[in-house]
């Protein structure tokens, strides 16, 4: 336990400094930073002996992943744009109705909701994340859906009263 303390007080600072010259965000490269030391531990605890080298591939590749994330999300937001402007005009009320209506629902269906509009994962790429199989996403797809017609209904038809009232 002393040699890991160790090794990790030596080597965090730089870790973060490493990630956030390539992120270009503290608390990313914090949380990059967490990672990294978390995936060092277990890996420590199987028995490995700590290395610098090892350390740096590893912060590499959660770096990678981040820009994959940012990149999958601004493609989301892009599409998300695109869709909103060509189909629908889009008001700040509206925005909020869907995102709280979101926040609403239960934790298992608000997170494969997310995973698969925000983050564009496949069925098979949230049953791996969630570790459940495709059937149980695609399930827990159909009732979030399920569970946001009410509240994105009675949103709009209160949208149309209001329009209709000024009229």
């Amino acid at each position: 336990m002393k040699k890991f303390s160790t090794f990790f007080r030596t080597n965090y600072s730089v870790v973060v400094g490493v990630a956030e010259r390539r992120l270009s965000s503290k608390q990313d490269a914090e949380d990059v930073a967490t990672d990294a030391f978390r995936i060092v531990w277990e890996r420590y605890q199987g028995g490995e002996p700590l290395s610098v080298p090892w350390l740096y591939r590893v912060v590499r590749n959660l770096v990678g992943d981040e820009y994959r994330h940012r990149d999958r999300r601004a493609e989301l937001q892009r599409q998300l744009n695109e869709d909103f402007t060509l189909n629908v005009s889009v008001s700040g009320d509206l925005y909020a109705d869907v995102l709280d209506a979101v926040e609403r629902l239960p934790e298992m269906h608000r997170e494969v909701l997310k995973m698969t509009y925000w983050e564009r994962l496949s069925a098979s790429e949230v049953a791996a994340v969630l570790d459940v199989n495709s059937a149980a996403v695609r399930a827990r797809l159909m009732r979030a859906r399920r569970l946001l017609r009410a509240p994105l209904s009675e949103s709009q038809e209160r949208r149309v009263e209001e329009v209709s009232t000024r009229e």
